[in-house]
């Protein structure tokens, strides 16, 4: 494969070379976001080349949405799981200002 007939891959770098110039008129950080689409196009070039498609456009972007919502559900799960161990912490604060306050001198003094 890849012999006589071009690569999905290939057409992903032919269709993202046209992009080249758009790339360069973003900011630094748009660039970076940029990059990272790009990275999740062809981390998920394996499947997309299943298609069999000469037009790599919409592979592309499928795959740069499956890629996009992978990190959607790690950052979510990541968020729940600080919530969870910030409300941990806020408990053992709350106990051990409870202890704090009720030993003999530790307390508040007025």
């Amino acid at each position: 494969m890849g012999r006589t007939n071009s690569t999905y891959r290939n057409h992903l770098d032919t269709f993202f070379e046209r992009f080249k110039t758009y790339r360069k008129g973003l900011r630094e950080d748009s660039q970076q976001a940029y990059d990272r689409l790009k990275e999740k196009a062809h981390g998920h070039a394996h499947a997309a080349s299943y298609l069999n498609s000469g037009r790599p456009q919409l592979p592309a972007f499928f795959s740069m949405l499956v890629g996009l919502q992978k990190e959607t559900r790690k950052n979510s799960n990541e968020v729940e799981r600080l919530e969870v161990e910030i409300e941990q912490l806020k408990t053992q604060l709350e106990a051990l200002e409870t202890k704090a306050f009720e030993e003999p001198g530790r307390g508040v003094q007025g």
